[in-house]
């Protein structure tokens, strides 16, 4: 056992150096009240199930009077129920919390305290802004992913709102773009990180990501009604697929270009600036949404390489942060900071994201023992200890590399199964600050070569945590 001391932890985490317990606002404080179409927005997905169903029942029935029936009683039964639920929602700033209300057979009571408050972001889906509506989504730290949310509110009060609750937080908002000098056009691009990502550039990126997929998809399913009708009988053959390959493979289709086509939508017009100490992004075509990611609380940063962009030499950006990574495992989401760039591009939001992390990384495979266990992805698979950070790489149809900053790696562990030992082969992982989901892992690495991996993880994240000011908790 090392006779040197620990390193010197730094003089305070990050956040209020004590917290006070929430504490009601007293009796007679007037609420804040939501929009009055509240209500109906948040119903909208059932209202418009419930307009289908009548309209098919009406079209079937040839009964057009019982449709005009039931569209009348769902917007009576609507209006009463908005009326009723308006009463119990709204909220209130009292000191340096946040306290929402709502519910009509069961009350709800929530407490933001706004000295954890890590961002408000602002959210209008295309239903809201139809109204001139917003929401506002409000994350903590610490807190399980978006901790609460103001929904809905004119979208001039949820900016001013948005800016009183950074402000009592001591995060004040981001100032306007500068306007452009009188007779010039405004630049699309003016304090930008990088510029605008073009809508053709995007379309393009989401269709080659699909592709593959897509085509071995035709190509099993084409092999093999080729060969099994050439033996059964086309006929035959062709009324067995379709009952039991052909009409799931459509609808595994349908959701495949969906959920590309949503890609697209969340994604367009994205822009990127920092403001200070966060990073603002705005992106969507349908819902908008205005995002703050505080830089001080980026635990990881992933960059991903879909085998049909490389040729192009495109890669897209991902960040993780505190309160995002303390998720459940199976609802992790990180926070798009530029959805497909050129190398230069990306190599300019990863050093925003972490100060002086660079964007491309030399890895070194697993033993060439561990092939058999990744015989397709062997040779993108591969773990590096860099000057900033433990970078991680692997996937075959889309590559990545993780990179996670030393100061923030919260426990390092080796991990052997028993075929492992039997080849001498060890699997090493780095868990981001913040919990389950987010981590780095290095898998089949020598046994040798991961025990001292690990060990040299841990002096690294030591030495970086306690030169970190203020520490990340």
């Amino acid at each position: 056992m090392s006779d040197e001391p620990a390193p010197p932890l730094a003089e305070a985490p990050l956040g209020p150096e004590a917290y006070a317990p929430p504490s009601a606002p007293p009796e007679g404080v007037q609420r804040q009240r939501l929009h009055p179409l509240t209500p109906l927005l948040e119903s909208f997905r059932f209202l418009t199930a419930a307009a289908a169903a009548a309209g098919i029942q009406a079209f079937t029935s040839r009964n057009f009077l019982f449709a005009i029936y039931i569209a009348l009683a769902a917007a009576v039964v609507g209006g009463i129920a908005s009326l009723i639920a308006l009463q119990y929602r709204g909220f209130v700033i009292w000191g340096r919390e946040l306290h929402i209300y709502g519910g009509v057979f069961t009350r709800s009571h929530r407490t933001v305290p706004l000295d954890r408050l890590q961002s408000v972001d602002l959210v209008r889906p295309i239903r809201a802004r139809l109204f001139g509506l917003a929401q506002l989504n409000i994350e903590v730290a610490g807190g399980d992913g978006t901790d609460a949310k103001l929904a809905y509110l004119k979208a001039d009060r949820a900016l001013e709102l948005r800016a009183e609750l950074l402000a009592i937080a001591g995060r004040p908002a981001a100032d306007p773009p500068p306007e452009a000098p009188e007779g010039e056009a405004p630049d699309r691009d003016a304090g930008l990180l990088v510029p605008q990502v073009t809508v053709k550039r995007l379309a393009l990126a989401s269709l080659l990501e699909a592709l593959p997929v897509q085509i071995t998809a035709v190509a099993v399913f084409g092999t093999a009604f080729a060969v099994t009708g050439s033996i059964f009988g086309f006929s035959t053959v062709a009324t067995t697929l379709w009952v039991g390959f052909f009409a799931p493979a459509l609808l595994g289709y349908l959701q495949s270009t969906v959920a590309m086509v949503n890609r697209f939508l969340r994604n367009g017009r994205f822009r990127i600036g920092r403001d200070g100490g966060n990073l603002l992004v705005q992106r969507g075509l349908t819902d908008t949404s205005h995002e703050t990611v505080p830089v001080d609380r980026v635990t990881g940063v992933s960059f991903d390489e879909p085998v049909m962009w490389r040729s192009r030499r495109w890669r897209r950006v991902e960040v993780w942060t505190a309160a995002v990574a303390q998720q459940s495992a199976t609802a992790v989401k990180s926070t798009t900071a530029l959805p497909v760039g050129e190398p230069h591009e990306v190599a300019i939001v990863a050093a925003a994201a972490v100060p002086d992390l660079p964007s491309v990384f030399e890895t070194s495979r697993p033993p060439r023992r561990a092939r058999w266990r990744l015989p397709l992805a062997w040779k993108q698979t591969g773990a590096a200890l860099t000057e900033r950070a433990f970078v991680v790489r692997h996937g075959l149809w889309v590559n990545t590399h993780v990179a996670l900053p030393y100061a923030r790696i919260q426990s390092v562990k080796v991990t052997q199964g028993r075929i492992q030992r039997m080849q001498g082969l060890a699997t090493v992982r780095a868990l981001a600050a913040g919990g389950l989901g987010h981590d780095a892992v290095a898998l089949h690495r020598d046994v040798r070569e991961a025990v001292a991996m690990a060990s040299e993880l841990r002096d690294r994240a030591d030495a970086a945590a306690a030169l970190e000011r203020p520490r990340l908790s």
